[in-house]
C-alpha cells in the first residue's frame, strides 16, 4: 500500500544521508585538508557526510548550512563521537551568500554541487566574496561542480541514469536503509530555463517497509548549471586566480568526458 499524505513529514536528511552514503569522493576531501595546513571551512556541509571523517582524521573543521534538519542530523552523529572529535567541529546556520563567522581558514570547500543551488550571479559573486574574506593568506578555495551537459535532458552526474527530459522520470535506484528498510528514489526533470541554465527538478523517495508497505516523498530543488569559462571568470571577477581545475576525484585533468569540474582557486595579489 503506497501512502503519499505522508509526505510532510519526510525526514529528507536521513533520507540523503542513505542515498548518498556510497560516495566515493570522501578520499580526496581528507587529501585537500592535509595540503591545506590549517582550519577549514564547508559550505553546505548538511549532515556531515564529507565534515565528520574530516574531524576523525584530525582535522579542525567549520561547517556552514542554511538547513537546520541538515545540521541537527550532524549535531546527532557528532554526539556519538568520541570528545576529541566533537572538540575540532563547530557548525553553523547561515547562508553561504551572508556569512562573517569573525575568523578565517586555509582552506574553504563546497563540495557535491553545493554551489550550483546559488541561482543568480549576484548570489555566486556574494558567495565568492564571503569566501575571499574569509581565506587565510596562500589559502584555497574547491568548488566541487558537475561537469554539465547542455542539452534540456542532462540533470547532474548524481542521477542515476545520467539524466531525464523535463517530464520524464529517470530509471530508479535502491538501497538498503535502516530497520530492512530499503529506498527507491529517483531524479524527475519538472522543467529546464534555457536562457537562465537552470532545471527545477522533483527528488523522489520511495521508502519501502520489510512487510512490503511504501511510502513516497517528494523534495523539489532548483540547480544552477554553470559551464567552464562562465566559472573561471566568476572566480578572477570575485579576486581569485584558478589554480587547478579536475575532472573526477582522481584529481584528473578537466577534458570534455569529465563527471566532475573541480576548481581550485586562490586569492590574486590585488
Amino acid at each position: 500500500m503506497e501512502d503519499e499524505s505522508a509526505s510532510q513529514t519526510a525526514d529528507f536528511a536521513a533520507l540523503y544521508d542513505a542515498i548518498y552514503a556510497s560516495r566515493d569522493d570522501a578520499g580526496f576531501w581528507l587529501s585537500v585538508a592535509a595540503g591545506a595546513g590549517g582550519p577549514l571551512l564547508e559550505l553546505g556541509c548538511g549532515t556531515g557526510r564529507v565534515l565528520v571523517p574530516l574531524a576523525r582524521a584530525g582535522r579542525d573543521v567549520s561547517g556552514l548550512d542554511v538547513s537546520f534538519a541538515m545540521l541537527a542530523r550532524c549535531r546527532a552523529k557528532l554526539d556519538r563521537e568520541p570528545p576529541k572529535v566533537r572538540e575540532r567541529v563547530e557548525l553553523v546556520e547561515a547562508d553561504m551568500t551572508s556569512f562573517d563567522l569573525g575568523r578565517r581558514f586555509a582552506a574553504i570547500t563546497c563540495p557535491f554541487g553545493g554551489f550550483q543551488q546559488l541561482r543568480t550571479v549576484e548570489q555566486q559573486l556574494a558567495c565568492l566574496d564571503r569566501c575571499r574574506s574569509h581565506l587565510l593568506p596562500g589559502g584555497t578555495l574547491v568548488l566541487d561542480l558537475p561537469n554539465p551537459d547542455p542539452a534540456p535532458a542532462a540533470f547532474a552526474r548524481d542521477d542515476p541514469a545520467g539524466g531525464a527530459a523535463a517530464g520524464g522520470e529517470a530509471t530508479a535506484v535502491t538501497v538498503d536503509w535502516s530497520g530492512g528498510r530499503r529506498i527507491r528514489w529517483w531524479v524527475t526533470v519538472t522543467g529546464y530555463e534555457r536562457a537562465q541554465q537552470w532545471n527545477e527538478c522533483a527528488l523522489t523517495f520511495e521508502v519501502i517497509e520489510p512487510g512490503g508497505a511504501t511510502q513516497r516523498f517528494t523534495e523539489t530543488i532548483s540547480l544552477r548549471y554553470i559551464f567552464r569559462y562562465e566559472l573561471e571568470h566568476l572566480l578572477v571577477r570575485a579576486g581569485f586566480r584558478v589554480v587547478a581545475l579536475y575532472g573526477d576525484y582522481d584529481r584528473a585533468a578537466f577534458a570534455d568526458g569529465s563527471p566532475a569540474m573541480i576548481a581550485v582557486a586562490a586569492p590574486a595579489e590585488r
